[in-house]
């Protein structure tokens, strides 16, 4: 063998060959990458569900302080909000406020889901600062409660809300549902949602939808909407011959 033979390189991929390759990885990315979205949104659910069992803690510690009181209940003849820590107009801490004022946010990170995608919904952003109180900006919790009642936004000593123990086979907070955009936002074919017995799970959207699709703005309108949508979270719904719009059985 020649010098020149020994030393001769081995041909390099083509064009083409190269092209194939990159088509190859392409392909094997496009497959894997739902995967992997897939897996990371089943990681944030599950960690959806243990938020909203530290903030039923949360609300059962209110409860024992205030003659199993708690508010699971709404501002303004507005059943949509349902979410509110700091009302900007009021001045006032309202709802989750209240917890919040009684020392029982201190981990707030636990009261925002980890699959949101809307700043308005997500912990101390520009849209919804922390801590709340800043006379300038509302705040907002990342979860709602069930609106139950419309309540005060002072809690005066003399305010009735409703009883925690009344409400064991019954959703008491859930991922937002106010209007179609909080769903979308996060987990989108579905919620979590947390009963006064402290169980958590699971809804799909569908039993829903038909509901939560005609509430494309926040407005006093939509109330009987959003009763229905509760309705439908319980367990066992009841059978609707309330009053549509008023706070359910």
């Amino acid at each position: 063998m020649t010098p020149r033979n020994r030393h001769a390189r081995k041909p390099a991929f083509t064009l083409v060959e190269l092209l194939v390759v990159i088509g190859i990885i392409a392909v094997l990315i496009g497959m894997l990458l739902p995967a992997l979205s897939r897996a990371r949104e089943a990681s944030r659910r599950a960690e959806c569900l243990s938020n909203l069992r530290q903030v039923g803690i949360a609300f059962r510690f209110y409860a024992l302080d205030n003659h199993d009181q708690v508010p699971l209940g709404y501002r303004a003849g507005n059943m949509q909000f349902n979410s509110m820590v700091y009302s900007m107009s009021a001045k006032k801490f309202v709802l989750f406020g209240w917890l919040y004022n009684a020392g029982l946010m201190k981990s707030p990170r636990t009261f925002f889901c980890p699959s949101e995608n809307d700043s308005k919904s997500l912990f101390n952003t520009p849209q919804n600062p922390w801590p709340p109180g800043n006379a300038a900006f509302q705040v907002y919790a990342g979860y709602g409660c069930r609106p139950e009642v419309e309540l005060p936004d002072d809690p005066v000593p003399t305010a009735v809300m409703p009883r925690l123990n009344k409400f064991k086979n019954k959703a008491v907070i859930a991922d937002l549902t106010a209007i179609v955009n909080r769903v979308d936002t996060r987990h989108r074919v579905g919620i979590n949602v947390l009963y006064g017995d402290s169980s958590a799970k699971w809804v799909v959207r569908k039993l829903f939808n038909d509901d939560l699709k005609d509430c494309t703005v926040i407005a006093p309108i939509n109330n009987a909407n959003q009763t229905r949508i509760w309705w439908t979270l319980d367990p066992t719904p009841p059978a609707q011959t309330t009053t549509p719009g008023s706070p359910g059985p």
